[in-house]
């Protein structure tokens, strides 16, 4: 190891580096003042200078350190192998901006073959491909992902640029993009999400870029919702379709809680008031075109509500059913019109056992009988 004079060194063209962060360098400044270079740099005879190798940051903090000399390690090197060396030094600290190793690889290549540049630098040919896609990026995105201050450091990284690339050519898009990313602090994944959104329904990308994600994949929802009402509909996925509703409005049911309002403030009460109403409207039309519907094709349709006699539920006797504990709804025992005194039907004069009359089953009179009327309406008929 020698002491060599700051002013007999000369930094390289070839240097991966190209981008030195000015607290960063003061920060190393201030050690070097403190404690001295702990680690010399390693330069090599070039035109009676020399010339770095690797540790150009250690130099430019010494200079700024106010010193003169500097510990370094002198080695002859050709130019394939400073370049060689000085990359492989920088991708061991992980010091290059993503860029500037890139940048270096593609120049690596220039003079050595794939293999041998994998096997230089330690790393798979698919990793350095990954490497090089950011260089497909317009100088513009590169320069924002190797921008760096104390509001966006780390907000827009690598991953995001490689998301950008399916933008490639509407730089705009682009740029309005990692302003969104840095603003939001979106995540990689939301990024995608965002930029799918776009590609699904272009003619929404306005208020993609404009609105907080939770809003686009709201606004999402609804055009899927409106697209999937277009497509035929598969008759053998209704019966699911009926109990992932049942299950949705039993969940809702469970949320609608009076206290809540008590803990909200005019702004979100207002919010809740809007959601609810557009939530009545859409099921109050569609309860109405199913009312319709059963007008139609049951002409002997009454909207009759009732207790279920076992759980409590409320169905229209026309289920025949509980839709919870599958109970049979019509029981003569809560029949208007069944004698329990002489276990009878008042109508058909048919004998119905108190038994029977208590707990149908399917073969029981009441299961579809046609005159029931139960004393106590749960709802009345709209």
């Amino acid at each position: 190891m020698d002491l060599l004079d700051l002013d007999q060194i000369v930094t390289t063209e070839g240097q991966p580096r190209k981008t030195f962060y000015e607290d960063s360098l003061k920060e190393l400044s201030q050690s070097i003042k403190e404690r001295g270079v702990l680690e010399p740099i390693v330069v090599r005879p070039k035109d009676g200078k020399y010339e770095i190798v690797m540790g150009e940051r250690r130099y430019r903090a010494s200079i700024m350190a106010g010193l003169t000399q500097i510990p370094a390690i002198v080695r002859e090197l050709s130019d394939e192998d400073a370049k060689s060396d000085a990359l492989l030094e920088n991708f061991q600290r992980e010091d290059l901006n993503p860029i500037e190793r890139a940048k270096a690889i593609r120049d690596l290549l220039t003079f050595m073959t794939w293999e041998k540049c994998c096997r230089t630098l330690g790393v798979s040919e698919s990793s350095v491909r990954r490497f090089l896609e950011l260089l497909e990026l317009p100088e513009s995105i590169q320069k924002e992902l190797i921008a760096k201050d104390g509001t966006s450091d780390g907000a827009f990284t690598e991953g995001h640029a490689r998301v950008l690339r399916g933008l490639n050519g509407d730089l705009g898009t682009q740029l309005r993009v990692v302003q969104k990313i840095k603003a939001e602090r979106l995540s990689i994944d939301e990024t995608q999400k965002l930029l799918q959104a776009m590609a699904d329904v272009p003619d929404k990308k306005e208020a993609f870029l404009r609105v907080p994600l939770n809003v686009t994949e709201e606004i999402l929802r609804n055009t899927r919702r409106e697209a999937e009402k277009k497509k035929p509909f598969k008759a053998k996925t209704s019966e699911l379709h009926v109990k992932s509703m049942e299950r949705t409005a039993t969940t809702m049911l469970d949320l609608l809680d009076e206290r809540l309002v008590d803990f909200l403030s005019e702004v979100q009460m207002n919010q809740l008031l809007s959601t609810l109403s557009d939530l009545y409207t859409s099921v109050d039309k569609y309860a109405q075109m199913v009312r319709l519907s059963l007008q139609k094709n049951d002409h002997g349709f009454k909207e009759v509500y009732v207790h279920c006699p076992l759980c409590g539920r409320i169905e229209l006797i026309g289920s025949l059913k509980c839709g919870v504990c599958w109970s049979v709804l019509r029981r003569c025992y809560d029949c208007g019109r069944y004698d329990q005194m002489y276990q009878r039907c008042s109508m058909s004069e048919q004998y119905v056992y108190l038994s029977d009359a208590e707990n149908p089953k399917e073969t029981s009179p009441s299961y579809k009988c046609s005159d029931y009327k139960p004393k106590f309406e749960a709802r009345k008929a709209a």
